[in-house]
């Protein structure tokens, strides 16, 4: 998969799921170096399924991607895990469930325009995740978030920060427009890649 980037001269689209085929311990993905083509001028769009950002540091990984310039997304229930190399060749697991099984090289023209829709049809619905800056955040604040992004419904969070309902929704939209979020899914991803949240 390595050789496929580094021949990559236009564009490269990733749809990124677990499980993954991984050595560490910890169950992370052996990490591609998705940002070398972005140095060389070359556009790279990920998009990452949610479940993914549930493995240590892997928010904070997908931020500094971001910073050097990969365009990412993330979605929920991502059909596969597939790579787009200059919309001419896919490489596609052939089993999905086994992160160890081979891959199939698609070139054909016919099935590379069933799978850059596919791709494209993901990044539409996925919530786009800026760069990360290193901002100074309140323990309130950041334990409203913690609360938020464990879906927490504004009543509950209210009871346990001993305050207002509509003082809740005030911080909450507060919070979206210093995270840049349209919505409150996207300021938890957002929150999670400045590490904003209570471990």
């Amino acid at each position: 998969m390595a050789s496929l980037l580094v021949s990559a001269s236009e564009e490269v689209a990733l749809l990124d799921r677990p499980p993954y085929a991984t050595s560490q311990p910890d169950g992370m993905p052996a990490p591609l170096d998705v940002a070398e083509p972005v140095r060389r001028g070359v556009r790279v769009r990920v998009a990452v399924d949610r479940e993914g950002l549930s493995f240590q540091g892997r928010a904070r990984g997908l931020g500094d991607l971001a910073v050097q310039g990969v365009q990412i997304r993330v979605g929920t229930d991502l059909p596969t895990r597939l790579i787009t190399v200059d919309r001419r060749v896919t490489l596609l697991p052939t089993d999905a469930a086994d992160p160890t099984a081979s891959a199939l090289v698609v070139s054909d023209s016919l099935l590379s325009n069933a799978l850059v829709p596919l791709f494209e049809a993901v990044w539409e619905r996925a919530v786009p995740i800026g760069s990360v800056t290193h901002d100074r955040i309140t323990d309130e604040d950041r334990e409203l978030l913690t609360m938020l992004a464990s879906g927490l419904k504004d009543e509950a969070m209210a009871r346990r920060l001993d305050i207002h309902v509509h003082t809740v929704r005030r911080r909450i939209t507060r919070l979206m427009h210093a995270l840049n979020a349209e919505t409150r899914f996207q300021a938890g991803v957002q929150a999670a890649l400045r590490g904003w949240l209570t471990v």
